[in-house]
Formats: structure tokens, sequence, C-alpha cells
């Protein structure tokens, strides 16, 4: 029967819009359920394009790409809206350079779609879609950067590496994980296929890794930043249900996605090894092959001698749809860096418990690694799952039927993926809101809110117009005011009691409660009040208070 490629490929195009509208959908009526932004920085996004929209530029300095896509959507509805259609839609999009990715790495469409229904089913991928907006959107960026990336190093032209480059220039411009995720494993690959053929070997291999230390080196020693970020990775404290984010005492277990990427990994670098893989060629190569007739079988023609021996005829190759597809120059090396990736994410002495750190940051982005996993462990039993096969079927079915079980599996994932995904989901609370909203018109203009919780600071920015900052340093004295909620207080307190003392004593200005339910809910300070306050405190709480703790 003649082969029909088209309608492999229609079928893969029709499954991935399916798969991207039905996640977009899933992610939009978990962001529409409120009329409020979610997330610790939910309304950090609206900020920032409402500052792009008045052509300000943005509102704090951060990485542009990302807030340049969402901008359409500000401008067709509002900033609040736009930002969660652009983290519902970008974030679902993930699934086609996903798919891309997963068939280089796992050789076999089957592959790709294991990948792609991973990635937007996982906890951690709907959780960057309410929580970390900009995150996801940078890591859908990264992995079509990595998608081009790989497609130059399977056969380089002109036109590919153009568009690789443009790619890791997106992911540059979008975040910092992106740009970590696209360089940590295009790098690889392109060596890989550098060596693969021929033009980095022996001392031009030696200098060009040299090189790439060294400039490694050089960045991390001129930005500060990334010391930082890599100075607080490791943790003593082992959490061995390896969840995927924790604040202190608080642990999100996100399906224990770590754990099942690393786990993952582990069994795909076995089945990857080359001495495995030349084990199943041969056993591939035996069992495919027809029985050969013994040369002893078949009498000498009449006056020719016997010969002595006969050496074996060699039997057929396996055919090409059975064997397991070779590697394109790149992926081996791109392959490699994803496992060590996962493993990495998945040991319990990652510290997670910094959401501004580099072990949380990894953390959030586990599904990437799962998701490229899944695809290599799918090559990694192609070929036990071929020989298991070729013992009960004809060979002519083996490769329909393995790609048809591949693509069952990724099936039963989809349908048993629960459609609640709103672990960790932070919700701004009416009353909370209500209370921010009544912080316009108590602060003169010029004056700056001193505020220790992000998602607070960015609310009062939002509904107030007024300068916030976390940090008290940069502000003049004269132009400070506190703005605290009971979290950061904590009822029945010193300081609780203390700012309840302020409002009863003569000649200090009284904090002003804001929120209904309890005076100290939310309550601004004039900062010679605070300073009052603070006289009034145990000495170990004036310390800890002095320090300013930010959340």
């Amino acid at each position: 029967m003649q082969r029909r490629p088209w309608i492999a490929t229609t079928s893969v195009v029709a499954t991935l819009a399916a798969l991207v509208a039905w996640s977009a959908w899933q992610r939009w009526l978990v962001l529409a359920a409120s009329p409020f932004p979610l997330g610790v920085d939910g309304y950090f996004y609206p900020l920032q394009l409402r500052s792009l929209l008045a052509g300000h530029g943005l509102a704090y300095p951060d990485f542009p790409l990302t807030f340049w896509l969402m901008a359409p959507f500000a401008a067709l509805t509002d900033p609040v809206v736009g930002t969660k259609l652009a983290a519902a839609i970008y974030s679902a999009l993930i699934a086609v350079p996903m798919y891309g990715v997963g068939r280089a790495l796992g050789g076999s469409r089957a592959a790709g779609l294991v990948a792609a229904v991973v990635a937007v089913t996982s906890a951690g991928s709907m959780s960057l879609t309410f929580e970390f907006v900009k995150n996801g959107i940078a890591l859908t960026i990264a992995v079509g950067a990595l998608w081009l990336v790989l497609h130059a190093a399977a056969a380089p032209t002109r036109a590919r590496i153009a568009l690789a480059l443009v790619g890791v220039a997106a992911a540059l411009l979008a975040h910092k994980m992106a740009a970590g995720i696209v360089l940590g494993i295009g790098v690889p690959a392109a060596l890989d296929a550098a060596v693969v053929r021929g033009a980095l070997r022996g001392r031009r291999l030696v200098c060009a890794l040299l090189a790439l230390t060294a400039g490694a080196g050089l960045v991390i020693a001129l930005v500060p930043s990334l010391r930082v970020l890599g100075a607080g990775l490791w943790t003593t404290d082992a959490a061995w249900d390896a969840p995927a984010l924790a604040f202190g005492r608080v642990r999100l277990m996100m399906g224990h996605e770590p754990l099942i990427g690393g786990v993952l990994a582990l069994l795909a670098a076995i089945g990857l090894a080359r001495p495995v893989q030349r084990w199943l060629a041969r056993r591939l190569a035996v069992r495919t092959a027809p029985a050969q007739t013994s040369p002893a079988s078949h009498p000498p023609a009449p006056g020719l001698a016997a010969p002595a021996s006969l050496p074996p005829a060699p039997g057929p190759a396996a055919p090409a749809s059975l064997a397991a597809s070779p590697m394109a120059p790149g992926v081996r090396g791109a392959a490699w860096m994803v496992l060590a990736l996962a493993v990495v994410i998945g040991l319990p002495w990652l510290a997670t418990t910094d959401a501004q750190g580099l072990g949380f940051r990894m953390r959030a982005a586990a599904f990437v690694s799962l998701a490229l996993c899944a695809a290599l462990a799918v090559r990694a039993v192609a070929g036990p799952l071929t020989l298991a096969i070729a013992a009960l079927a004809n060979a002519a079915w083996v490769a329909r039927l393995r790609a048809g079980l591949v693509i069952a599996a990724a099936l039963a994932v989809f349908l048993a993926t629960p459609r609640d995904r709103t672990e960790g989901q932070i919700v701004a609370h009416p009353a909370m809101v209500a209370a921010i909203m009544a912080l316009d018109g108590e602060v003169p203009a010029g004056d700056v809110m001193i505020i220790p919780e992000r998602h607070l600071m960015f609310m009062a920015a939002w509904y107030t117009g007024q300068p916030t900052r976390l940090r008290p340093e940069p502000v003049p004295a004269a132009r400070r005011w506190r703005v605290m909620p009971l979290a950061f207080i904590r009822a029945g307190s010193p300081l609780d009691d203390a700012l309840m003392a302020a409002r009863r004593t003569p000649g200090v200005s009284p904090p002003l409660g804001l929120h209904p339910r309890h005076p100290n809910s939310l309550v601004l300070v004039r900062e010679a009040t605070w300073a009052w306050v603070l006289a009034q405190l145990p000495t170990a709480d004036r310390r800890r208070l002095v320090r300013w703790p930010t959340i």
C-alpha cells in the first residue's frame, strides 16, 4: 500500500491545534474565575502593560519581549484582561515547539506528541500561567528557540542558522530562565553537531571548550545577580518528598513532576547508552531476519566436492521502520543535557525556599525537562518494544503498533490529568483589594509607600498610581509611609500591641487601619510613628523589623 505522508502530517497538525485550543481554554477558565489579577506578581503585569500602552515604556526595568507580546491583547481589551488572555494563549502554545523538540529528541512523531501532551497537562505549566506569567510565556519562546537550534544543527543552512540566532536572541530578550535553557541545551547541541561533522576535533575542540568555559566565567563575574542565584542553589536540608516549590512549611507537590522527571531521565539514560543500543540493534536484526537455509541441508551438485566450510550467509538488515532512527547531529548533545537537567531538578538538596532563587525557578520549570525526558524515554523503549511486538506480529506492522501504543500512552496521560490544576494559586481577596483601594489619596503626592510584600506592593501601585517600594533604604525618611498587612504584623505580637497603643497615645500620629475586618489587617503608618512603634518593642523584635523582612 502506498504511503500518504500528508495524512500523518495533517493528523499531527489537527492534534496539536486541538491540544492548544483545549489547554488555552482550561487556563482561561482559571484566570477568568476572578476579576482581579492572580499570583504573587499578579498586578505587576498590568502595571507594565499600562505604562507601555501609555508610551512611557516599562514601569519597572525588565526583559521586554514578553510584554511586547502581551501588549496587543491589552490594547484590544485592558491591561488586566489582556494579561490573562496572553497568559492563557502563549502558555498553551508551548505544545507546538515542544512537539518539534520532542520529535527531534525522541526520533518519531509519537515522541513529539508525548512531549506536547505532558507539557500542556502538567501542573507546573498551569501554575506558571497564573502565578508567573512572564516565565510561562518565556518558556514557550525558549522551547521554540531550542527547536530552531536543533533544526539548524541537523542540517545547517544560512536560513536555518539565521532563524536559530533569532530564536536565541528572542530567548535572551524574554527571561533569564529562557536564556539559560536555550544556551544550556543549545550550545552542547551545536558542539555535538560540529564534532559529528568533523568541524571540531582534537585541538580545535579543546580550544572551543576552553573558550566557552572562559566566556561563561566572564559573564558570571560581570553579572552579580548570576552569582547570587548560584550561591543559594543547594541546601543541606533535603526534601525527600521532592516538592516542586516550597515556601517554608508550605510545600506544593505539583504532581511530583520533578521526581518523575528525574526517574524518567535515569531510565532514558540507561536505554540510550551506546552499549545498550548496540545490543538492541543486534537482537532486532536477529529477530527480524528470515531463517537462513543451512548449506549442509543441500548436497553438492554432481562432480563438485563439498566445501570444508562455508561462511554463514549474512541475514538481511532489519527493516528501516523497525530500527531506532539514528540521532541527527546535535541531538545527542542536547539529549544528555536535558537528562542531566532533569536529574538536577529532581535532587532533594535543591534549595527552593527563596522565590527569587535559582532552585525555585528550576523547580517551577521542571515540566520542560519532564516533557523532553518523556520523549527521550520513548526513544529508549523503542527497541525493547519493537522486540516484544515482533515476537507476536508481522514485521510490517511492528512500527505502526509501536507508534499506536505510544500515542495511546499519551492519550491516557491526557485523560488522567485533573482538570482543576490550581495548586498554589494566589487569589486577591476582595476585602484586601478594597483596603488597598482605600489608600488612594491618603499619601501625599511624591511620597513613597514601603510595602514588605510584592503582591500588595504592585496592587497598591496599580490602584493608587503612587510610587511603591519593597525596601525603605533608597527613600528619604521624610517621604516614607509604611504599609503593613496582618501577615507581616502577626496578630497578638508586640508589633500588633504597639500599633494599637499608638492610636491611644497623645502626640503620636495614629496608624490608619484600612481593612474592614481588623484594625491592623492593613495599616498605613507615618515614618515618625513607625520610629515610635519600634522603640516600644522588645530588642529581638526591634532588630528584626529594622531589617524590614520582605516577602
